[in-house]
C-alpha cells in the first residue's frame, strides 16, 4: 500500500482515485461534496492520533459511539451538539467501511454502526437545514447512502487474498448488509449465485 500512496503527491489525491474508482466498482453516485467529504475523512483516520479524544483528566480515549451520542444530547450548545454527532457519525462511517471484517459476526456488528451512523448524520441535516443548505444536503446524502458509502471505503483498503469459507460467509454478509456489488462478483466467480440460494430458501 505504501508503494501505491508514494504515486501521489498528496494523501488526498490518493484518497480522491481510490474513492472515485470504488464508487464506479460499487455503482454509487457520489456528488462532488459527498466524495470531497469521504476524502477528508479517509485523511482525517489516517493519522492514528483522531481514534481518540481527551477526558476529563487529559488522558486519550477511544470513546464508544453510546458514549459520543451521549455527549451530543446533554450538549448545552448547538454548535457542542454538532460537534459530538459528527465524531459519532464520522467514527460510525469509518469503522463500517474499512474494518468492516473486523465487525463481522460480532455482538455489536457492522449494521449497529450503520444505524448509529447514519442517525448521526440525519440528525446534523436537520440541524444545518436553517444554517448551511449545502452542508444539510451532503449530510442527509451521506445519512442515506450511509450502507452504500460504507461498501466504498471498504473497497478504498481491500486487499487481494485467497479465500477461506470463512471469507465467503463474511462476503455474503457483507452482501446482505451493503449490497457489495464486489462481494457479489466475487461469490459468484467462487460458484456461489445468489439468486439459486435465495430460491433454496425460499423452498425450504
Amino acid at each position: 500500500m505504501d508503494a501505491i500512496i508514494k504515486k501521489y503527491r498528496t494523501l488526498q489525491e490518493f484518497f480522491q482515485q481510490r474513492i472515485h474508482d470504488a464508487a464506479s466498482t460499487q455503482h454509487v453516485e457520489l456528488s462532488q461534496d459527498v466524495e470531497f467529504y469521504l476524502v477528508c475523512l479517509m485523511a482525517h483516520f489516517a493519522r492514528s492520533e483522531q481514534f481518540y479524544q481527551q477526558d476529563e483528566k487529559g488522558k486519550n480515549e477511544l470513546r464508544a459511539l453510546a458514549l459520543k451520542l451521549a455527549d451530543a444530547l446533554y450538549a448545552k450548545e448547538v454548535d457542542e451538539k454538532v460537534i459530538h454527532l459528527k465524531s459519532l457519525a464520522d467514527s460510525a462511517l469509518y469503522h463500517a467501511g474499512v474494518f468492516y471484517d473486523g465487525l463481522y459476526n460480532q455482538i455489536v456488528d457492522v449494521d449497529y454502526y450503520i444505524n448509529m451512523g447514519g442517525a448521526a448524520y440525519q440528525s446534523l441535516a436537520n440541524l444545518n437545514t436553517y444554517r448551511t443548505k449545502s452542508l444539510a444536503e451532503t449530510f442527509e446524502a451521506l445519512s442515506r447512502k450511509f450502507a452504500d458509502l460504507a461498501e466504498v471505503l471498504h473497497l478504498c483498503c481491500e486487499h487481494e487474498k485467497i479465500l477461506s469459507d470463512t471469507d465467503l460467509l463474511r462476503l455474503l454478509d457483507r452482501y446482505l448488509k451493503t449490497g457489495s456489488k464486489k462481494a457479489m462478483e466475487i461469490l459468484e466467480e467462487k460458484g456461489i449465485v445468489l439468486n439459486e440460494l435465495w430460491a433454496m430458501d425460499n423452498e425450504q
